[in-house]
């Protein structure tokens, strides 16, 4: 049969501390993913069209937003739309997380989207 140490044995408080060490990092890691299913920290429509005004530099009025697609990872959420900033065409992608958006990164129809953050 098995028997535990005794309370008062170095081994117990180090198992103890080994646990109390990581439950925050499990925490951590795991609140985004509550946060996506919940819809929190991720960008809305509109906050993607005053994002993409910010980057091209022009009112949000200008901008227009379609073709939104959200791709949830662990890191946060990858947003893939299509803008057209005045007459111009552009896809675009950014990131969003419970800790911020990113600004997103656009090319002409036709050229490969970036992938790296």
């Amino acid at each position: 049969m098995h028997t535990l140490p005794a309370l008062s044995s170095p081994a117990h408080w180090r198992r103890l501390g080994v646990l109390l060490a990581c439950l925050p990092l499990a925490a951590c890691s795991f609140a985004p993913v509550v946060a996506q299913k919940l819809g929190v920290g991720v960008a809305s429509d509109q906050q993607v069209a005053e994002a993409t005004a910010k980057h091209f530099g022009v009112s949000a009025s200008q901008v227009r937003v379609s073709d939104l697609s959200r791709d949830n990872s662990l890191n946060g959420t990858i947003i893939y739309y299509n803008a057209q900033v005045g007459s111009k065409r552009f896809r675009c992608v950014m990131a969003s997380s419970f800790a911020s958006d990113s600004l997103p990164k656009c090319v002409k129809p036709g050229e490969p989207l970036p992938t790296a953050f």
